[in-house]
């Protein structure tokens, strides 16, 4: 038998963990204690909060009923859509928010999930959590255009090298990263470029690549444009699109799938454009790779990247970092069973309970900082794009790369879905047990 460590050492193991652990936040008032206008109008501003900072609408509108039983114990009526959302308490208050912009900004989704986790206990009232959703909604990106620059230059940097790690394409991968964060820089503070800026910068990028970077790389053109091109890649829209209608959220998956693919759509126009302009597609003898080695490193500056680009909170480096390990190791470990188009789905599935159960670790940040960066960093836009740019740029249509890029994206749906199964499944029977124990000991 294994012998259990003495009583006070094991109150000591037991002290330290609970002092890591983030303290519960205790609810404030009773349901009913407000007014249903403030509660509504809270839910409303959670809600859209919740829907720009990228999050599936069918978690939106389970959040929102959670938190509307800690204000209220009146029937609550919840309709999420991509832009649009309704509230309704009772027969008499509504509430109606539209709104068509979209964030990854990491520390504005850790602002707003932070608001959203203390209504969900009931631990503030409407009114400040009214106010703090506004200033949340209203951040700035905490670094400035240079280091928000640099931030891409190592993401498309660190994709590079866990895409296509040859030493030839290193420098390469520099110069158009600085190119498109430049482009991208300049289309944040110009609203009307932003939708023609993803097309604008495929087409700069495959111009300048099919005109002498590929052949000064030695390399295959679409495996030199796809890491600089990441970024505006619209893999989690079509992720999120099918994760929504895995779930029936049927007008939601839909319109989120046609968003994605008129994006990725737009980025291989821009593509076919620049090749036209250059006319130059002559086929290149791919590089000697670096080595499986670089599968680390890579990480590290993934990390480092997101964090930067997406203005990631104050002391998360080492936690984003770690989420993207996780998931890249996940689907490391998956492609030693399935194909690469497959092995997305193990990744997500780790990453899922990893970013909750972090969470709950006092210098963490919130679990949907580490999700979205973790969702980053499996990339099925990239592979989608560099499969479907082969597919548009060949003079026949490869079946075996739609195909591909299909599997892609819905692979980290499944395995995404599969693990919020597992977390909620566990979650609510030990929510059973806790409260079955109370009962018991009173």
């Amino acid at each position: 038998m294994t012998r259990l460590p003495p009583a006070p050492l094991r109150d000591r193991i037991t002290r330290a963990l609970r002092a890591l652990q983030k303290d519960a936040p205790a609810a404030l008032a009773e349901p009913d204690a407000y007014d249903d206008a403030e509660v509504a109008a809270m839910l409303r501003q959670i809600g859209i909060a919740l829907v720009e900072i990228q999050q599936p609408t069918q978690l939106v509108r389970d959040r929102l009923l959670h938190i509307a039983r800690r204000y209220t114990t009146k029937e609550v009526r919840v309709v999420v859509l991509p832009t649009v959302l309704l509230i309704q308490i009772g027969a008499e208050t509504h509430e109606i928010e539209s709104s068509t912009r979209g964030t990854t900004q990491l520390d504005l989704a850790g602002r707003v999930d932070a608001v959203a986790e203390l209504a969900g206990a009931g631990a503030i009232t409407p009114r400040d959590a009214i106010a703090a959703l506004s200033d949340a909604r209203s951040m700035r990106h905490r670094f400035g255009p240079a280091r928000t620059i640099l931030g891409y230059v190592l993401t498309t940097l660190g994709f590079g090298i866990l895409i296509n790690p040859t030493w030839a394409s290193l420098s390469w991968y520099v110069l158009l990263g600085a190119l498109v964060g430049v482009i991208l820089t300049i289309s944040s503070s110009l609203p009307a470029l932003t939708p023609v800026a993803p097309a604008v910068a495929a087409m700069v990028v495959t111009a300048l690549s099919a005109g002498f970077i590929a052949e000064a790389a030695n390399d295959n053109l679409l495996r030199v444009i796809s890491p600089p091109l990441v970024a505006i890649l619209p893999g989690m829209s079509l992720t999120i699109g099918a994760m929504e209608l895995a779930s029936s959220a049927v007008i939601a998956g839909a319109s989120r799938l046609m968003y994605g693919l008129t994006q990725l759509v737009l980025l291989l126009f821009g593509v076919t454009l620049g090749l036209s302009l250059i006319d130059h597609r002559s086929a290149q003898q791919m590089s000697p790779l670096m080595g499986e080695w670089t599968f680390y490193p890579a990480i590290v500056v993934i990390g480092i990247g997101i964090y930067l680009y997406l203005s990631g909170p104050p002391g998360s480096l080492l936690w984003l970092t770690a989420a993207v390990g996780v998931a890249l190791v996940g689907q490391q470990v998956g492609e030693l069973f399935t194909s690469p188009a497959h092995a997305g789905a193990l990744g997500a599935l780790l990453t899922v309970p990893f970013a909750v159960i972090a969470a709950r670790i006092r210098s963490s940040p919130p679990a949907i900082v580490m999700l979205l960066a973790a969702f980053w960093s499996l990339v099925p836009g990239a592979l989608s794009f560099e499969s479907l740019g082969e597919a548009a740029t060949d003079d026949a249509i490869d079946v075996r790369a739609l195909g591909s890029a299909v599997a892609a994206i819905l692979s980290i749906a499944l395995g995404t879905l599969v693990g919020w199964s597992l977390y909620t499944t566990w979650t609510a029977r030990l929510r059973r047990v806790n409260a079955d124990s109370a009962d018991t000991s009173n």
